[in-house]
Order: C-alpha cells, then sequence, then structure tokens
C-alpha cells in the first residue's frame, strides 16, 4: 500500500531566517528602533543602549515569550480585548422573553446582588 499524503496549508507555516521567525524578527527591530533613534541624534553609544534596553526588553519578550502555550503578543491582545469587551450575563429564564428583555448588562456599577436573585 502506498503512503499517503496528507495536505497541510503552508500559509500558516512560520517563514524562517536563519534561527528566527519574520515575527520575531519584528518584534526585534521594533525594540531597536529607539536605540537607533538615539545613536543617530549623537548619543554615546553606551547612553544609547541604556536609555533603550527597556523597550529592547520588552520587545524580546514579545519575540519570544509564551504564555499558557501561545506567543505572549498575540495572548495579551486577546487579554486586552477581553478587558474592553461589553461583559453581559443572562438569566436562563430570559431566553424565552421577547429580545427586547434578553439582555440584562451586568458591570462594575452594580455592585449589590443581581436582579434575578434574592439577597
Amino acid at each position: 500500500m502506498a503512503p499517503t499524503e496528507v495536505p497541510m496549508p503552508i500559509s500558516a507555516m512560520p517563514t524562517r531566517w536563519g534561527l528566527f521567525t519574520g515575527h520575531q524578527l519584528g518584534w526585534m527591530g521594533a525594540g531597536a528602533l529607539p536605540v537607533y533613534v538615539l545613536l543617530r541624534a549623537h548619543l554615546a553609544a553606551a547612553e544609547a543602549l541604556l536609555a533603550g534596553s527597556p523597550w529592547l526588553l520588552a520587545a524580546s519578550a514579545l519575540a519570544f515569550g509564551r504564555c499558557q502555550g501561545r506567543a505572549l503578543d498575540a495572548f495579551l491582545g486577546d487579554w486586552a480585548r477581553f478587558q474592553i469587551q461589553p461583559k453581559v450575563l443572562l438569566h436562563p429564564e430570559l431566553f424565552r422573553a421577547p429580545d427586547s428583555a434578553r439582555f440584562t448588562p451586568v458591570d462594575a456599577r452594580h455592585r449589590s446582588a443581581l436582579p434575578w436573585t434574592r439577597p
């Protein structure tokens, strides 16, 4: 029996330049940009590296860091989107109600018990 080829999407494969992916090189370039600007402004090399080191460290963390099995920049982007999205809780019996009465917004301003619970 001949082996069967399994199709694989090549668009999702990371492109590599040496040991780095394009994504990692982009973050490293973004981290090196402040140092480059400071060097072009005729700041001494040691001072430029010292002043730009927070950006270099942050870019390195975003380029190579992982959190819960995902790239750190993707994880932080999803976390930020989750934080700014509206939070809505639904009572199970409201599914039988008309659409206008289905949604009950609940956020940090409501410190008391939810409207469908009894204290």
